[in-house]
Formats: structure tokens, sequence, C-alpha cells
């Protein structure tokens, strides 16, 4: 077949059967095949190649010249996918193949066409195809998998506060693994994203994964992936797990101290490998991912008591961030009340001015176990409900927010914790640190600051 009955036949399978071909269109149309960024091959029936773009030959590393007029089961030590379609006679569409050429291995999205004559006889195949990275940007763009606060999206003015971030921005820099502590509700994953778009790797993908959130059987299949037939309902194609989609970028683990034991060991692997397997696969992936992990779990005192791998603990907390709690940064309390107020106003909901003075008092003396994200709650709770100019402590309380008792005041501002009731509370908890914490009035790391603090 001469190179004007290949453009005639790719102009018929393109434009349609029928039409009277115009000869002048040839130039025309290997130009616009060419302009196109995705790959485009064509083998006759014998399956010799006969026609390839300038894209095909970006793509898998060659000279127009190495490939065309080859029988391409030839070039490649793998089945070629036009081989296939050329000989079921049928379309496979939007499947992962690995082109072996000249020992460099390129991973690719393609699809193979059958093309047949008019008597419905099959005269050979086209095949369109593009990179696996460029599929993945396009899945991550389309799965939200990016990364949207910054640092200056963090709101506060208290020294502690502002240490974590300077510290966090320089760990940005670094391609380490970043352990992130925090309670609930401080903003771990704010904190993750900003790291990230501080980063060198802030034009690619950022990805999500709460090990919490996810059936301990799942956790494998999401963060490994899978191939077609792996299991029971496993996804015609198979499915990239969150380290290939996280390729070149960041991937978040929240709720790390939830991952069970045998994931954690495989975890520890692709973090000392850089390198995955599938469920049901064979063929070894290469990414290259930082991870920022987080959690609201005392992962020391997992690792003592065997529910949490010590090596990999180790492997993670290469750069650590502990986020201070809402109670340790009470400067900020009103800060970010006034803030909630002016982001809900600015979303259109009714004008209020901010909260009158005895609301603020209930504000400040609350302990605010669930911290920032508490605090939005209660806000955004009281600016449905006022039906003045003023958030008021009536509207706190018809909220539902309400105001420690005394007792609860004394015990968590005013209790000096001396080494004699440190040691008295542990004793009545038979050594039960969580336990003790709870009835100091403390949170775990606090406690453990002053086990320090005191040697014991």
């Amino acid at each position: 077949m001469d190179k004007d009955a290949i453009v005639e036949q790719l102009y018929t399978s393109f434009i349609g059967k029928g039409e009277i071909f115009n000869r002048n269109f040839n130039e025309i149309l290997l130009k616009a095949l060419d302009s196109v960024s995705d790959g485009i091959s064509f083998c006759d029936k014998n399956g010799y190649l006969l026609y390839v773009n300038k894209a095909c030959c970006e793509i898998v590393g060659a000279d127009k010249e190495e490939l065309l007029n080859k029988k391409v089961d030839s070039l490649s030590p793998d089945k070629p996918m036009l081989i296939e379609v050329i000989e079921k006679e049928k379309s496979i569409i939007d499947i992962e193949y690995f082109w072996n050429f000249k020992g460099k291995k390129t991973h690719l999205i393609n699809s193979g066409y059958p093309i047949f004559d008019e008597d419905g006889t099959i005269i050979g195949a086209i095949d369109i195809f593009r990179s696996i990275e460029r599929s993945r940007k396009l899945a991550n763009t389309i799965a939200g998998h990016q990364a949207f606060f910054m640092f200056d999206d963090i709101v506060g003015e208290s020294n502690n506060l502002k240490e974590v971030i300077n510290l966090a921005k320089t760990f940005s820099k670094s391609n380490e693994s970043i352990l992130i502590y925090g309670e609930t509700g401080t903003g771990k994953e704010l904190f993750a994203q900003s790291i990230h778009n501080y980063s060198n790797r802030k034009r690619k993908p950022f990805v999500a994964l709460n090990c919490a959130n996810l059936p301990n059987e799942l956790i494998d299949s999401e963060l490994f992936g899978y191939e077609e037939g792996a299991f029971t309902g496993a996804r015609k194609g198979g499915k990239p797990g969150k380290f290939e989609l996280a390729n070149g970028g960041t991937l978040f683990l929240d709720e790390l101290g939830e991952m069970q034991i045998h994931i954690q060991a495989k975890l520890l692997r692709v973090l000392e490998t850089m390198c995955i397997n599938r469920i049901g696969g064979n063929k070894p992936i290469n990414v290259d991912v930082r991870i920022i992990a987080a959690t609201n779990r005392n992962l020391e005192e997992m690792v003592e008591e065997g529910k949490f791998r010590r090596d990999l603990y180790y492997r993670l907390k290469v750069l650590y961030l502990e986020i201070p709690s809402l109670k340790d940064r009470k400067h900020d309390i009103l800060l970010l009340a006034d803030y909630f107020v002016k982001k809900l106003v600015n979303k259109g909901n009714k004008y209020v001015k901010g909260l009158d003075n005895k609301a603020k008092e209930m504000l400040m003396k609350h302990s605010w176990k669930g911290n920032v994200r508490e605090l939005e709650n209660v806000i955004s709770r009281s600016m449905f409900i006022c039906d003045g100019e003023w958030i008021t402590e009536s509207v706190l309380v018809t909220a539902g927010f309400q105001e420690l008792k005394y007792e609860e005041i004394i015990k968590k501002e005013s209790i000096k914790i001396s080494k004699d009731i440190l040691m008295n509370t542990l004793n009545s908890t038979e050594g039960n640190k969580k336990k003790a914490a709870e009835i100091l009035g403390v949170s775990r790391p606090t406690l453990y600051k002053f086990l320090k603090k005191y040697g014991l």
C-alpha cells in the first residue's frame, strides 16, 4: 500500500466513507495528524506499520525510519495491540499498555480500532495512545486531586503557630517524608496542602487518602491499585492506586494511626523502593511520591503496644510537625471567630457585624476539644440563628454552645500538675496514660511533656 492509499484510508476512516477524496488533501491531513499530541499509528492486515505521526515517535522514543514498513510484532517482545485488534476484528478501548522498544518500556493508555473496506473485510488497524502520565494528570484534574490551600490561608497570630508555619515552609524545600501530629480539627490537611503548594511539586498532583474512612480490606487496593480480574468485582481494565495517581507529587495519608499492620509493611516497602505492584499484577511500577502523613494518635505509644511498626514510624518521622491546639493559642480564638463571620458574610449569608463582649467571653472560656473546626461550626450555626447585628450570648446558647462549668475552668486553666500529682494519677490508672491525661484535663502530648520534665 503506497502513501496515498494510506492517507486515503485514514481520510475515509476519520471523515467518512463515500465522500470524494481530494488528492490535494494529503499534505494537509498528514500535517494535521502530526499536530495531534496523541500518538497515532496504522498497520495493514499483515501487521506492517505503514504510518506513525510525530507524537507516536516522541512518546516511544524512536525515529519514523525505525518504525515504518516494519512488522509491528518485531518491534516489541510483547504482543502489540494492533495485532490483537486485527486478529479479533474488534476495538479495544482505553487499556493500559506497555510498549517495549529497544529496552525502553513506555507505559501508555491505548485504544485500537479495526479498519474495514466497503465489503467488510479487514484491511488494517489504527491505534491512538498517550503516555500514562498525561492520562493521570487528566484523571487527577477531574477527580479534584489538587491542593488549594496556601500558608496565607492559615489564620492566627500566636507565636507557637508562627513557629510551626516557618518550620513547615522549611520542610517544603525537602522531599523527605513528613509526619504531622495534631488534635482533631487543628488543620492538619491545611498544613499538608500548604506544604505541597510551597514546594517544587506544586504543579503536580496532591492526592489524599483518609485511612479511617475506608474498610481495611480496601486500603490495599486504594493505595496500590489492581489489575483486571484481580478479585471479584474488579473494574474492567484495572485501576491505578493513589501512589500512581500522585506520581511526581504528594500523597497525603490522613488518620495514619488507623492503618492495619499488614498494610504498614507494604507501605514501608514502597517508601524504601519507590516501586509498587498492583494487586494481581506482576509488572513493577516506579513512582516518585512525597509522603505527608497525619495523625491525632500517639504513634510512639502505639509502637510500644505493638500496634504500629517501629521502622515505619521512623521512616515517616524524618521531619515532624506538631500543630498547636486552639486552647494553646487562645489569642487566636477571637481572631478566628471574626474571620469565620466575615467569610460567611462574603458568601452571601445574612449580615452580622460580629460577636458582642459576652459572647466573646464565652468563646474564650471554652476548652475547644474540636479545635478550629469546632469553632467554625459554632460560628456557622450562630450566624444561621442570629436575627440581629451581633452574635450574643443567648444566640450561642440557642446554637447549642455550652459555657464551661466553673469546676471545668479550674481544671483546665488553673491546675498546677506537680510531680506528686502526676505520679498519684498514674498510679490510680495503673499506668494508663490516656486515662491519666483525661483525669488531669490535658492532652496526651502535654502529659508526655510533664513525664519528660519530671524524668518519669
